[in-house]
Formats: structure tokens, C-alpha cells, sequence
């Protein structure tokens, strides 16, 4: 994880092993059904990318705080891959938005990771092939003038 930079964007890929429902704060229940699932996020605060990704890869959260834990803390939920850029000036938002675009990915749950934010959810299913996904993935970033970098969390 050195040589991942201080700020910027990120995506999470999760692996949900198995449809799961379960209670996301003031979401309330949300079922999800097994697949591949991108969730968007920013880290331009204390600790950067490198803080908040090694939060969301913990199994063990003394406390859930944003609407992810309530699924990256679970068993069922496997983060496969990161991708990251950095970047002051872009905000997550702005790649919420291509994932909404995106033939190959579909929101989850509105309002998922931005109820704070204009985004319509930060939480988007895979609903083409992987490969499909991952390329769209790599697009959404570099139309915003990001360069992604994508890594198998296993290597972090």
C-alpha cells in the first residue's frame, strides 16, 4: 500500500458471495443478491486512500460509520479489487455519475454512500461480464482525466 497516493478517488469491487438482506442505517433493510458490485468513494481527509481502504478491507469494525461497513464488515462480502486515483479537483460525485451512465453497471441502492451528495447512490451492480465491467470501470475514470490504477486486494 506504499505506493498508493495521500488523496483522491477510489472504487471498491465486491465480490457478494451470496444474496444477503441487512440493516444499513437510515436506509433501513436493503437486500442484495449475489454479483459483482462497484462502490464509490473519496478520501481527501486525515489518512487518505490508504487509511480508508485498509478501514473497508477490515473485517472487524469498532463501529460502523459509513454505509459500506455495514457490508464490507460482512462475511458474505469479499472487496476482490480497488481502484484509486488521485486527484484534488475531481470528486466522487463525478464518478458516481459515469457509473450511472454506464451500460454495465445499474444502481444497487438509491442513495447508497450519498445521502449526503447530489449522487443518485455510490453503490452500482455489475450487470455485464466482469471483464465488461472492470474496462467500463477504467473508462469512467480516464473520461474524467484520472489515471486509474486497479489492484487485487490481496495485494494490499
Amino acid at each position: 500500500m506504499k505506493s498508493i497516493p495521500t488523496k483522491g478517488v477510489y472504487t471498491l469491487l465486491l465480490d457478494i458471495r451470496e444474496d444477503m438482506c441487512v440493516e444499513v442505517g437510515s436506509l433501513g433493510n436493503i437486500c442484495l443478491s449475489k454479483g459483482l458490485y462497484g462502490y464509490v468513494g473519496s478520501a481527501k481527509g486525515f489518512g487518505g486512500i490508504k487509511a480508508r481502504i485498509k478501514h473497508h478491507l477490515a473485517k472487524d469494525k469498532k463501529r460502523l460509520w459509513w454505509h459500506i461497513d455495514y457490508l464490507t464488515s460482512r462475511r458474505e462480502v469479499i472487496v476482490k479489487y480497488v481502484a484509486y486515483a488521485e486527484t484534488l479537483a475531481i470528486d466522487e460525485e463525478y464518478v458516481a455519475r459515469g457509473f450511472s451512465r454506464s451500460s454495465c453497471w445499474s444502481i444497487a441502492v438509491p442513495k447508497f454512500g450519498s445521502t449526503d451528495k447530489k449522487s443518485s447512490s455510490h453503490l452500482f451492480k455489475c450487470v455485464c461480464n466482469i471483464d465488461s465491467c472492470m474496462e467500463d470501470l477504467r473508462n469512467i475514470f480516464i473520461s474524467l482525466g484520472l489515471e486509474p490504477h486497479i489492484m487485487g486486494a490481496g495485494g494490499l
